[in-house]
C-alpha cells in the first residue's frame, strides 16, 4: 500500500496555528500531529483526517500527495 506524505505542517503554518492549538481543536494528542509532520509521517485513523479535514477546511488531495 502506497504511503501518504502529509502537507499537514504546511498547511498549519499557512494557518498561524501551533501543533498544540491543533490539537487540542481537533482533540488529538500533540504527538499525533508531530507525527503527522515527520519525514516519515503516520497513518492516522479515518476520523482523525475527517476531523482535520473539517478544521483546516482542506480536501484530502490538499492534505496527502499520494
Amino acid at each position: 500500500m502506497e504511503h501518504c506524505k502529509s502537507n499537514l505542517k504546511s498547511i498549519r503554518e499557512a494557518a498561524g496555528i501551533s501543533q498544540e492549538q491543533l490539537a487540542l481543536a481537533v482533540g488529538l494528542n500533540k504527538k499525533t500531529i508531530i507525527a503527522m509532520e515527520s519525514e516519515e509521517g503516520a497513518d492516522p485513523k479515518v476520523s482523525t483526517v475527517k476531523r482535520l479535514l473539517a478544521y483546516l477546511n482542506v480536501d484530502f488531495e490538499d492534505l496527502f500527495n499520494c
